[in-house]
């Protein structure tokens, strides 16, 4: 009888062990992060809801080695099951997703909301192009302007060395006059550090990061682009799940979604207090100074609508047309 129960009990484990699916998840940022700490509740939310059928392991700091270009690709050809990045930095694969970050196209929350809105059936088509579906999305907090000294103006940024995250923002303050250079965030710091640089260009939640207060004085909150973030999951791992396990999945993935976004928008109040806290002048951008901005912006709109393909030109009229 003993024997029985115990080959029973075996019997059972083994297959619970077939039916538990692991996942690990590639994100660039690290634990603490607050977009990291979205994917985590995300996981622990298809943890629960699947009876632990799928678990979702989430690797922080970029542990499983992946650089930002090459995470799209790596979902798409099943290197990672899943995984959370910036959809401007899969231009490579797919030039329409550099849409959402365009300089100046959007320049808070609701103007992101409004061009996913247009946007996502664009994304969502080249995201099944790429063997994945997009599960959610997060506008991140968006990039502002960190200088020694107050910029009022474009007269303020001449010749200012300037870092920047792309090649897209580095032509953007060229265009305004800037010496704007494209250099990895560990370089920046260090620039930042020993004077090399007059200034930087990221999120509020960077800035409080790096403790910029220790080596410029003042912020512009001119948020230049709040570029969009996904988790996506590649089509192979998630078919192999049970349709009613699929469906859970895709189901807790758009219930936390808008919970996800609300915390990126906190995070950039909450992180630009702690700005203003630490001494550093925060501004806005004024009316001349904006219409500056836009001007410079343009020129990168009109090619990006001529270069990214046949949906770019349809998505940002009708964008720009509100």
């Amino acid at each position: 009888m003993v024997l029985r129960i115990a080959a029973a009990a075996l019997l059972i484990s083994a297959t619970m062990a077939q039916a538990e699916t692991v996942w690990e998840m590639h994100i660039n940022f690290p634990a603490g992060n607050f977009d990291t700490q979205n994917a985590m509740r995300f996981a622990q939310e298809v943890k629960d809801a699947t009876n632990g059928e799928v678990v979702i392991n989430v690797m922080a700091g970029g542990s499983l080695g992946l650089k930002g270009p090459e995470v799209m690709g790596a979902v798409r050809d099943g290197i990672v099951p899943i995984a959370h990045y910036h959809l401007d930095t899969a231009v490579g694969d797919a030039p329409f997703l550099g849409i959402q970050g365009l300089p100046y196209l959007t320049r808070n929350y609701q103007d992101a909301a409004r061009l996913d809105e247009l946007a996502s059936p664009v994304y969502d088509r080249i995201a099944e192009a790429n063997n994945q579906l997009i599960l959610y999305s997060v506008f991140w907090p968006g990039a502002h302007l960190y200088t020694k000294k107050p910029v009022a103006g474009v007269a303020d940024l001449r010749s200012q060395k300037i870092r920047t995250a792309n090649s897209s923002s580095t032509s953007f303050f060229n265009a305004l006059g800037a010496s704007a250079v494209l250099m990895p965030w560990s370089d920046a710091l260090v620039g930042l550090a020993s004077g090399g640089l007059d200034g930087i260009a990221t999120s509020a939640t960077s800035g409080v990061d790096g403790k910029f207060w220790e080596f410029v004085g003042a912020i512009n909150t001119i948020s230049y682009v709040n570029p969009t973030a996904v988790v996506a999951v590649n089509l192979d791992a998630l078919n192999a799940l049970p349709e009613e396990t699929r469906q859970i999945v895709i189901d807790a993935a758009a219930r936390l979604q808008g919970d996800f976004r609300a915390v990126s928008e906190n995070e950039d109040a909450n992180r630009l207090a702690e700005l203003a806290a630490q001494g550093m002048n925060v501004s806005g951008p004024s009316e001349e100074f904006s219409t500056a901005l836009e001007a410079a912006a343009r020129v990168q709109w009109e090619t990006f609508a001529e270069q990214a393909g046949d949906d770019a030109r349809a998505v940002l009229d009708a964008y720009l047309a509100e």
